[in-house]
């Protein structure tokens, strides 16, 4: 009977795989990447990050629980310093002025939501050290 490690879920790019545990070394590396990666979370981020694991988030709606008017600022700082899997959709609406408009809504892809959690986590774990 062969017993495999396995990594945390969201430690590094390759969740998971088996070049997550080449060595202890290797693991270890990882988490600390992990946790640095948390220690750049805003609390901006965190309420972001919360509210894209409960569903799609319509950009208006981003704003609001950001607290800010920049909320496409930090889904793009979800995706580019946390590497985040974030989908935005274009949907079709007429505005008060009867003009057609695209805002976006996001949506976390299943592939991201492990490794959100897991930021979440180390966040929380850095704010309780």
């Amino acid at each position: 009977m062969t017993y495999e490690k396995k990594a945390p879920t969201g430690c590094n790019p390759v969740e998971g795989s088996s070049e997550a545990l080449k060595s202890q070394r290797q693991y270890n590396r990882n988490q600390k990447g992990l946790l640095t990666l948390a220690a750049l979370l805003s609390c901006r981020h965190v309420r972001l990050i919360n509210r894209l694991l409960a569903g799609p988030l319509p950009r208006l709606e981003a704003d609001r629980v950001i607290g800010t008017t920049n909320g496409p600022q930090y889904v793009k700082e979800l995706r580019d310093s946390f590497r985040l899997q974030i989908r935005t959709d274009r949907v079709e609406v007429i505005d008060r002025d009867g003009l057609k408009t695209r805002p976006g809504v996001y949506h976390l892809e299943p592939e991201g939501r492990d490794r959100a959690q897991a930021l979440l986590e180390a966040y929380e774990a850095r704010r309780a050290a």
